[in-house]
């Protein structure tokens, strides 16, 4: 397993695994809105501040994207692995890479918003220390908040 930076080349692959992820769901993709972030993995003059895929065998199999929202505060969007690799740790070390990732760009908080019949995700961000908090307003596209605060 490879984690590394997003490249232009992985921005189709990775809106593809978000397509197909969300869809198990139930959920429909809207890369011009509220899965903008990840729809623009890859690309140049992007709103993320960190972007990372994991790749196993030269094949994407996961990527994130992470957006500076005010101050040192950031947000987690478009966490997904593909779910024929799901329970093999891609998405633990992916997220702990995008967790060391922030501290070195200096910040001090992370969020994310997700729903809570993704178990395996919640599993994960809370072994990892992230804390519930109010859930968001419903046209957020979600019905959980998490945040993670980062010690520098």
């Amino acid at each position: 397993m490879l984690i590394r930076k997003a490249l232009p080349t992985d921005n189709s692959g990775a809106k593809a695994l978000v397509r197909k992820s969300l869809a198990s769901f139930g959920l429909i993709v809207d890369f011009d809105t509220l899965d903008a972030a990840i729809g623009a993995l890859g690309l140049a003059n992007t709103a993320n501040e960190i972007e990372l895929v994991a790749e196993v065998d030269g094949k994407l199999v996961g990527c994130l994207a992470i957006q500076r929202m005010e101050g040192a505060i950031a947000k987690l969007f478009g966490f997904h692995v593909d779910a024929s690799m799901q329970g093999q740790g891609i998405g633990r070390t992916l997220l702990s890479e995008a967790i060391a990732q922030a501290v070195i760009h200096k910040l001090t908080q992370l969020e994310l918003e997700t729903w809570g019949n993704m178990g395996a995700a919640v599993h994960l961000y809370e072994s990892l220390g992230w804390v519930r908090g109010p859930d968001p307003l419903p046209e957020s596209g979600a019905d959980r908040f998490y945040c993670l605060a980062l010690v520098r």
